[in-house]
């Protein structure tokens, strides 16, 4: 009886004893469990970034190149109109829709020029030479069509004895031609150095000018064994604007360009450039000289009259 009581004390006091441990604190042992990804909080003053905007289509360039054709159409259409400065509507907006286009800028300049708006055709020159080389062919033209404005041409040759008198629009008494600017830079093609001559020639103003009627004869000479010769390399010449007639501005814009020889006619050492003359004829009469150094000009003195070729591709001239 006695261990009887003893064993049921002891169960109750295990009992006792649970009962303590495991009271109303108990809680189950904490478990690692990965948090449900975070809903994105919207931060004060953010806005959804727009995707980038995208730049005209295909179908709006076409059509504002299509506009911009009718337009240059119908300013060619007004300048051979009995009033020229109507072209100035069509290509002023033109200008609009294509502000780099450097045909709409030479295009204004030269209507401007023809119109008597020096100011503005001396913006349109500037505003196409200032594309740079996106103005391709244009540059140069617009370069000397700007010097041309601005009577930055090239100077008569120094000395009183080659002076050589000008009226009141650049060109010589008498004359229905002249040269009224002129440059020459070295360049390279290919690796072969070339000389590169660029003349404008003016037409009077009001006298038409027949292009067969007109050969401009550019000549290159040369230093060869203590001699002045005329050059046997490589001549080539192009009109920077077409057609040639002198019609509306009266200026058209040829380039030569001369290949330097490397070597001698006989395989020696290379003659050496000396330099250039240029002789202009209309009608067979000679209109102007022009030479580098001005001695060439009594060297080889220019016949007053020559016939024109009448079989050239530049129109019947023969550069």
């Amino acid at each position: 009886m006695v261990a009887a009581s003893l064993l049921g004390l002891a169960a109750v006091a295990q009992l006792v004893a649970i009962l303590v441990y495991f009271g109303p604190g108990f809680t189950q042992p904490a478990v690692a469990v990965a948090p449900p990804p975070a809903e994105p909080v919207a931060t004060p003053g953010a806005t959804e970034t727009a995707p980038a905007a995208e730049g005209p289509d295909e179908l709006q360039i076409q059509e504002v190149n299509a506009r911009v054709a009718e337009l240059l159409a119908e300013a060619e259409r007004l300048e051979g109109g009995p009033v020229a400065g109507d072209a100035l509507v069509p290509l002023e907006e033109a200008a609009t829709l294509q502000p780099r286009n450097p045909e709409i800028l030479s295009r204004l300049g030269s209507l401007h020029e023809r119109l008597g708006q020096t100011e503005l055709a001396e913006t349109a020159w500037e505003n196409l030479i200032a594309l740079g080389p996106d103005a391709g062919r244009f540059l140069d033209v617009a370069e000397i069509r700007l010097r041309v404005l601005k009577n930055e041409g090239v100077a008569e040759p120094a000395g009183e004895e080659t002076l050589q008198l000008r009226d009141q629009i650049g060109l010589q008494p008498g004359s229905s031609l002249g040269v009224v600017d002129l440059k020459i830079d070295d360049e390279e093609d290919g690796g072969v150095a070339m000389k590169n001559l660029r003349l404008a020639v003016k037409a009077r103003p009001g006298e038409p000018i027949d292009g067969r009627d007109v050969r401009i004869n550019v000549t290159f000479y040369e230093m060869l064994n203590g001699e002045i010769v005329p050059t046997m390399s490589r001549v080539q010449s192009v009109w920077f604007t077409t057609p040639v007639d002198w019609k509306n501005e009266g200026i058209e814009i040829l380039e030569v360009k001369y290949e330097v020889p490397r070597i001698g006619p006989d395989g020696g050492p290379a003659p050496q450039y000396y330099g250039y003359l240029i002789n202009i004829y209309h009608r067979g009469q000679l209109q102007e000289t022009r030479a580098d150094p001005v001695q060439l000009q009594d060297l080889f003195p220019p016949p007053l009259s020559d016939l024109p070729a009448m079989d050239q591709s530049a129109g019947g001239m023969a550069p």
